[in-house]
């Protein structure tokens, strides 16, 4: 698997994760459930999204899925993307024009 494609596929389990929270409505800390209340379970995605602080744990064990904070990580890597996408566009181009040598 390549790492695109590895990137796509977390992401979308990262959506999967999300809807999950939104279905059971645990998208504040007031209505914080267990993650099998949810219905997902400890994944890597999980674990990412709560290193990423956008899954947070109201009180032990109890769990909410914050929306502001998906926003933000989703804005921040679409800006990362953009960036690298450019980087390798100016680079192609660079090379193009003979400025740059890959020998």
């Amino acid at each position: 698997m390549t790492a695109a494609a590895a990137v796509v596929v977390m992401r979308r389990r990262e959506r999967e994760v999300r809807e999950a929270f939104q279905a059971a409505n645990a998208t504040s800390a007031i209505n914080a459930m267990s993650l099998e209340s949810v219905g997902v379970e400890e994944t890597m995605a999980v674990r990412r999204l709560r290193r990423h602080s956008v899954i947070r744990e109201a009180s032990p064990g109890l769990f909410y899925f914050d929306e502001d904070v998906w926003q933000s990580l989703s804005g921040m890597r679409r800006r990362m993307a953009i960036l690298l996408a450019g980087t390798i566009i100016l680079v192609l181009l660079l090379a193009a024009y003979g400025v740059v040598s890959f020998q």
